[in-house]
């Protein structure tokens, strides 16, 4: 386990620069894990808020040298999880590949009967690619952490 991306989430503010909302469902420092390689593009930390409910916050940017490994990452745990929260509220570029990967995960979310959820912090960075290339119909997007409830 690592700790949570900065003071900020541990203590519960939920207002950490990058994660700005997963504080409210993952809690203390213990609860967060990393799974990225450090030096990355992209910084992924997956919590588990529950038996069967993962949160993934990406910060950084989705290209095509990091797709494969954030959906890796995500794949991997629609299938454990029953519902999947993807936070993208801290992507500061999302291209082509980030895109056909977050598809690619909501399909795998689809064969096993996982809800899946992304939050796009109502950030333009992660909404225009989505909404011009008709995305944004595939997928359950919200704003912010709070417009989901909690299952």
């Amino acid at each position: 386990m690592c700790p949570a991306p900065d003071s900020a989430e541990r203590a519960g503010t939920g207002r950490a620069p990058g994660l700005p909302e997963v504080a409210a469902w993952c809690g203390e420092a213990g609860d967060w894990e990393r799974l990225d390689e450090p030096g990355s593009g992209i910084e992924l930390h997956v919590c588990r808020a529950g038996e069967r409910i993962r949160v993934l916050a990406v910060r950084g940017e989705i290209d095509a040298a990091e797709a494969a490994a954030f959906q890796d990452a995500a794949i991997d745990l629609v299938r454990t999880a029953r519902y999947l929260v993807v936070d993208l509220s801290g992507v500061r570029f999302l291209a082509s590949r980030g895109l056909a990967a977050l598809v690619r995960t909501q399909r795998a979310a689809d064969a096993v009967g996982t809800t899946l959820s992304v939050i796009t912090g109502g950030s333009r960075v992660v909404l225009r690619p989505m909404q011009v290339t008709g995305v944004d119909s595939q997928l359950q997007l919200v704003g912010a952490l709070e417009d989901l409830e909690r299952p």
